[in-house]
């Protein structure tokens, strides 16, 4: 059976916790202590359980097949305040035979005002 054309969708709540950005941005390179974010930390919400089990579902097909990342955009629409609760949304698509595209939105838990948009392109290498 194809899963071509198929989508899935999560949203589950996230916090930029201060030890987690350091954590990150030691891992890219970055100054840890720097008060500046790392552009690129929200992408790491898109290895959470929940994500991870839309692109499964997706790449039913291809159990065996690894998910890797062929393309990924941060877009900031405003800055994201840090220990603070946060919403994620991500929808999930099989657009073709070797494709699972992520789609994200990050948005503060109080008011829905839109922080983060996020795209990923992942290739099903098998």
């Amino acid at each position: 059976m194809s899963l071509i054309g198929q989508h899935a969708t999560a949203r589950f709540g996230v916090v930029a916790e201060p030890a987690d950005i350091r954590a990150f941005a030691t891992s890219i390179g970055a100054d840890p202590i720097s008060a500046r974010l790392p552009t690129t930390y929200p992408i790491r919400w898109l290895t959470r359980p929940e994500v991870v089990a839309l692109v499964r579902t997706l790449a039913a097909d291809k159990p065996s097949a690894l998910p890797v990342h062929e393309l990924q955009t941060v877009e900031t629409v405003a800055p994201l305040p840090i220990g603070v609760p946060l919403s994620i949304a991500v929808t999930a698509a099989r657009t073709d035979d070797v494709h699972v595209t992520l789609e994200a939105v990050v948005t503060d838990a109080a008011d829905d005002h839109v922080l983060v948009r996020l795209h990923s392109l992942l290739r099903l290498f098998a």
